[in-house]
């Protein structure tokens, strides 16, 4: 058996290969439709390597995190991410989706571990960014679910006591309280 220990995201982070593929994703953030392109291959990935095991699931979680935040920060909704954060969180998803890295991905589970700790690796160093966006993510959808409410409140059907919903000439149809229509 080799002696060789479990990869470590932090020694990958800082290695020559890791570094090549941070360049890369500063190109990548100058051409936003690129950076989609790259989300959606990353979360094709992700999707055919998630029943590998309870690791695989939770990357996969943390995948999806990083990517909504890449996104919404792309896409110019979620503001004050550090470029820095930006381009590390970019850097990780092409490790991700790179088949032949450190740990090539062709090794059955073995092949994903070192992703998975770059992964893990990354999402605890950008921690407080992430509570950060949860937080923005989280008001943005009860913005939209109250935005929706209000917008159902003013689509009432207007045609309500009309010969549509009776047998009654428009103006004359009469509900009474409790009583049945």
């Amino acid at each position: 058996m080799n002696n060789q220990k479990a990869p470590d995201g932090k020694n990958i982070s800082e290695s020559s290969f890791f570094k090549k593929i941070l360049a890369k994703a500063e190109r990548y953030l100058k051409h936003p439709g690129e950076v989609t392109r790259l989300l959606n291959e990353a979360f094709k990935k992700a999707t055919a390597k998630k029943s590998v095991g309870s690791l695989a699931a939770e990357a996969w979680e943390s995948l999806q995190l990083l990517s909504r935040m890449i996104k919404a920060a792309v896409a110019g909704e979620y503001k004050g991410i550090p470029t820095t954060t930006l381009v590390g969180g970019v850097a990780v998803i092409i490790y991700f989706i790179t088949p032949i890295d450190l740990i090539p991905d062709i090794i059955p589970v073995i092949g994903l571990l070192d992703d998975a700790s770059l992964l893990a690796w990354f999402m605890t160093s950008i921690k407080a960014e992430l509570d950060r966006f949860k937080e923005w993510e989280s008001m943005q959808h009860e913005q939209q679910r109250q935005a929706a409410h209000n917008q159902s409140q003013h689509n009432a059907d207007p045609s309500f006591g009309t010969p549509k919903y009776s047998d009654q000439p428009e103006g004359q149809v009469h509900v009474e309280k409790g009583g049945e229509l």
